[in-house]
């Protein structure tokens, strides 16, 4: 249609790019277009952030025909899964989309243009307030196509009156060389004031009216006919042209915003007021329609539970929303200016210099980060930031969640996982891990199993066994250091991992518990080993538990030696 041929022939505009750099911010996606469809065989980009390649994009492979044919935002969150487009090339190849949402772009006569769409190369999914916020994107991309539409119409109208107007009047040629669009001139002895055909159409009268000057400034409301009239009073006084965007009131009452210019003019002795007005409603609502785009993705900012922040490539903190700031117990102007190294103890700086390297090299990542508060605690953060290399200076914007709670959690539940419930002591799970964190500790490895225990709970009961059970793992424990073990390995026996121990070290502990067995809740056997290199963890214990066995036999072929069950 001649009506996309008219935008087509107009290179990216800054406008356009802006409604995808906010598309883009607004889902933090690496893609963001503006894209035009007709009956044309292809879809053209009018704003192109992120894909790189051809411009134009064959009309069968393009997503945007399929959102077109709505009203509402398409989103696709995994396009290999969706059969549409799992054998789509754009999706098989480059740019290998995975996830996708656009919205219509949908102008006032029905006629659907295009999209606004974002795109990134992995499944996700947005938020309402996202997709309900490229909606609003696409509604001022319509606007601001109307507007062009309507421009560019009047520019070729334009061009065609000038051809007329070189051939008529001189009036009508001087008012075509300053605006060609509405035109107006004055002269300064008389007071006459003369007004256009088109100025007559924008002011809602007949052709060929000519008002007086106090008439034309009438249509003014009273701030913008004071300034008016003290730049009519400026050029005459002493020749100072203006250039003015106003609103003013037709003789219908019709209201619109006009593009005022004036300058002064010296012909053969006589002095002449000239210039040129324009209907600017269009353009003006299109920039208000951004403006207001641009407040709501500022109250999102704002208002947003999500933490949001942008810093530069150093890690200085540029922006931080309030969300972000109570987080860390914090105001907003608390954080920024500064660094994140001051949030990062000292041992994870290496890891954040890691993530920072990743942002030059990648332009994205994601992950956990821990921060710490204005009280000290530990924060974890849940994050997925993307480079921004559109505006003046390259920045990250940054978007997570506080994930604290759910990893202190999670690392409770793996605590517990690897704890006896009962004594509090490690339970046999935790030699499993303990084996993969570092398998070339040398331990030193004492079993410790009770002496007639089972007579304990026969005699006694359960509840009893379970409270000596709890003293001789207090009692264990009481020599340790911190990088030592106390596991439970089941029922009655018990297992001492020294950490780094010599032959030396693991005989001094055997001999304290056995100088200190009658203090202990019950008597008990000892079996000792010292890992040996490359061993495995299992096997010590094994070596130990024979050790044990190999004493108790010893100790059963000698008449008359009694143990006795000291805690009944």
């Amino acid at each position: 249609m001649a009506r996309l041929a008219l935008l087509q022939g107009v290179d990216t505009e800054p406008f356009f790019d802006a409604l995808a750099a906010a598309a883009q911010a607004i889902a933090g996606t690496p893609i963001a277009l503006v894209s035009l469809l007709d009956e044309e065989p292809r879809q053209w980009l009018k704003a192109n952030i992120g894909l790189h390649g051809e411009c134009d994009i064959p009309r069968e492979l393009a997503f945007c025909a399929y959102t077109i044919q709505g009203d509402a935002v398409m989103e696709v969150r995994d396009a290999p899964a969706d059969p549409r487009f799992h054998d789509d090339a754009l999706v098989t190849d480059a740019p290998g989309i995975r996830y996708y949402a656009g919205a219509p772009i949908v102008l006032a006569d029905g006629l659907r243009m295009g999209t606004v769409c974002v795109i990134d190369q992995r499944p996700r999914a947005l938020e309402p307030a996202q997709l309900e916020a490229l909606q609003q994107l696409a509604k001022v991309a319509a606007e601001g196509l109307e507007q062009r539409r309507v421009m560019l119409e009047r520019e070729v109208a334009h061009q065609r009156l000038q051809q007329r107007l070189r051939e008529s009047e001189a009036f009508l040629e001087r008012t075509g060389r300053v605006a060609g669009v509405g035109g107006w001139e004055m002269e300064m002895a008389s007071g006459t004031l003369t007004w256009s055909d088109q100025t007559c159409r924008l002011h809602d009268v007949a052709p060929g009216y000519r008002p007086s000057l106090t008439e034309a400034l009438g249509f003014y409301p009273l701030e913008a006919r004071a300034v008016i009239t003290e730049a009519f009073e400026a050029c005459a006084r002493d020749g100072t042209s203006w250039d003015l965007e106003l609103p003013l009131t037709s003789a219908t009452g019709r209201r619109l915003w006009v593009h005022n210019t004036g300058s002064v003019e010296h012909v053969n002795g006589r002095v002449r007021l000239i210039g040129a007005i324009q209907d600017i409603t269009d353009r003006r609502r299109a920039v208000d329609a951004l403006a207001a785009s641009e407040r709501k993705f500022r109250k999102m900012f704002q208002y947003s539970l999500g933490l949001i922040c942008t810093h530069d490539m150093h890690g200085r903190l540029i922006s931080v929303n309030p969300a972000a700031a109570r987080s860390l117990g914090l105001r907003v102007e608390q954080m920024e200016g500064r660094s994140l190294v001051e949030f990062v103890r000292p041992e994870r700086h290496t890891a954040l210099r890691g993530y920072l390297s990743r942002m030059v090299l990648d332009g994205q990542d994601s992950g956990v980060i821990e921060l710490v508060a204005d009280d000290g605690s530990l924060h974890h953060w849940q994050y997925h930031n993307v480079l921004n290399v559109e505006s003046d200076a390259t920045v990250v914007l940054a978007h997570a969640q506080d994930i604290t709670n759910q990893y202190r959690q999670e690392k409770q539940l793996l605590e517990w996982s690897f704890t006896d419930p009962l004594t509090n002591c490690h339970n046999r799970r935790f030699l499993d891990e303990l084996d993969k964190r570092d398998p070339n500790v040398c331990w030193g490895c004492i079993v410790v199993d009770l002496d007639k225990f089972k007579l304990v709970n026969d005699t006694h009961g359960h509840q009893r066994g379970d409270e000596v059970l709890v003293q001789m793992a207090w009692f264990l424990n009481q020599p340790l250091r911190p990088q030592d073990c106390l596991v439970r390995l089941g029922g009655d026996e018990f297992l001492v991992l020294l950490h780094q121990a010599a032959q030396a070290q693991l005989e001094e502990l055997t001999g304290d518990y056995m100088a200190a067995i009658d203090d202990a809740p019950i008597h008990f056997t000892l079996g000792t080993a010292l890992r040996q290199e490359g061993e495995a963890l299992a096997a010590l214990v094994d070596r130990a538990d024979h050790s044990l066995y190999s004493l108790r036999r010893a100790r059963a072929a000698i008449p008359n030696q009694i143990t006795s069950p000291k805690a009944v």
